[in-house]
């Protein structure tokens, strides 16, 4: 009766699990939240050359607001990071998701070029903090059953960026003869369009935080606080070194340390940050620029017109990332991964090749490029998660190299793109570069040793 009686007060004292209800309907804003996200961060990539004519600057100049969104993406979600342990998760979204709402409905009336500027540092700062935190609770609420879930995040994000450029592309010029002569006084349109999607989805975290408001539930634990992954089934360390025989006394002889962590830990981190860090840049920078390709190439589009391949690209983005959600389970990751390495390359030679006067081509080029896109972040997470557990450490490192290295590529592209569009590819194919060799590296050191570092 005593035993009864403590376990119940154990219960009260402790955090409880979340109800099949709050965790669905959190699930849905979460995902609702995402189409938001996506659609808000790339809002800016369409219009870039109408907000160029409307302060009437150079796409050098005018890009410099890519750069800025990045820095204080890296700044949100160092933020995010550090006040999480304090702050309500819930409350940390519903502050992101406002402040990203409010740089939509600010953005198309911005007066000048540094107040644009400024919008585009609270959309950086505000999408940092968003996504930061959206990726933590979706485990948290699923906890061990979280990897269809991560995966229906990333797809619903992907959804999200198609949106940008299906309805702001009308809304552009259409003047084939004269780019400078935009109008720019329906641009403010879409911008609105997106605010209230945006606005639909807070009020969705906001009812939610009324009436289903969200605790952090016990982590890896049923109703009865029973442990309920697979921690409990490790095998010790004599067990694993028996069933193993002579690889495990190689393994063992390989351990070197620095300051208490394992070299080859240290080895799968930088591989890590490296390669993930190069494809965010790539990605990112791919996505932002592709219409200014368009428009400054040999093909002379219109910004409607070079919208509309942004989105064959992220439509593509998009359904290779459904696809994913699928093949992912059944695939070895490391296929994924080469399959996606094999189509960004092919993508970017017919960028650099043809697509610069062949309107066929650059379409075809932009929709490979999207394709392969699509799975290769999921997918090498995928991988490497086999072999390092993901923890807040490395996942700061990987934001902050590649929010590095995405706010540099803005300065690099913008300074000649308007006389040289196919400078794009050429940061892309290093971008790759450098994931391949971090790719072969990384798969070496894990054949060698199959362990998984903590």
């Amino acid at each position: 009766m005593a035993d009864k009686e403590a376990n119940e007060d154990r219960k009260k004292t402790q955090p409880q699990p979340l109800s099949k209800q709050t965790k669905i309907l959190t699930t849905s804003a979460i995902l609702f939240g995402n189409l938001t996200f996506g659609c808000s961060l790339n809002s800016f990539s369409p219009a870039l050359d109408n907000m160029r004519s409307k302060y009437d600057t150079t796409i050098e100049a005018i890009s410099v607001v890519f750069t800025v969104c990045t820095i204080m993406y890296c700044c949100g979600a160092i933020i995010c990071g550090f006040i999480s342990p304090y702050i309500n998760r819930q409350m940390v979204v519903i502050v992101g998701m406002a402040t990203m709402v409010t740089s939509m409905f600010l953005t198309p009336y911005c007066p000048d070029k540094t107040m644009f500027f400024v919008s585009g540092g609270i959309l950086g700062f505000s999408t940092g903090l968003y996504d930061s935190s959206q990726m933590v609770w979706m485990i948290e609420i699923w906890q061990n059953k979280a990897g269809p879930f991560i995966q229906a995040q990333h797809l619903f994000y992907a959804i999200g960026a198609v949106i940008p450029t299906v309805i702001v592309a009308p809304f552009l010029n259409k003047n084939v003869t004269d780019l400078s002569t935009t109008d720019t006084s329906t641009i403010h349109i879409p911008f609105l369009m997106i605010a209230v999607f945006g606005s639909l989805a807070l009020l969705f975290q906001l009812f939610l935080f009324t009436f289903y408001r969200y605790h952090t539930p016990p982590m890896y634990a049923n109703e009865n606080f029973e442990l309920i992954d697979d921690a409990k089934n490790v095998p010790s360390p004599t067990e694993t070194e028996l069933s193993c025989g002579s690889v495990s006394i190689n393994q063992q002889q390989e351990i070197v340390t620095v300051m208490g962590v394992s070299v080859r830990k240290i080895k799968l981190v930088v591989i890590t940050v490296v390669f993930l860090g190069a494809y965010q840049s790539m990605e990112v920078s791919s996505m932002q620029f592709l219409p200014i390709f368009g428009q400054y190439s040999d093909l002379k589009m219109t910004e409607s017109a070079s919208s509309y391949v942004l989105t064959g690209l992220n439509g593509m983005f998009a359904f290779g990332r459904l696809i994913g959600t699928i093949v992912i389970f059944k695939v070895r990751p490391e296929l994924i991964i080469a399959l996606n390495i094999i189509l960004v390359i092919m993508g970017n030679v017919i960028l650099l090749i043809w697509a610069n006067d062949s309107l066929t081509m650059f379409w075809l080029g932009s929709m490979i490029l999207g394709l392969g896109f699509s799975t290769m972040f999921p997918s090498f997470c995928a991988f490497i998660e086999k072999y390092l557990v993901f923890t807040t450490s490395v996942a700061s490192s990987t934001i902050v190299f590649g929010s590095f290295v995405s706010s540099i590529y803005p300065l690099i592209i913008g300074k000649f793109i308007e006389h040289q569009a196919v400078v794009l590819t050429y940061t892309n194919l290093l971008s790759i570069s450098v994931s391949i060799v971090a790719m072969i590296l990384g798969y070496k050191l894990t054949r060698e040793i199959v362990t998984r570092e903590r």
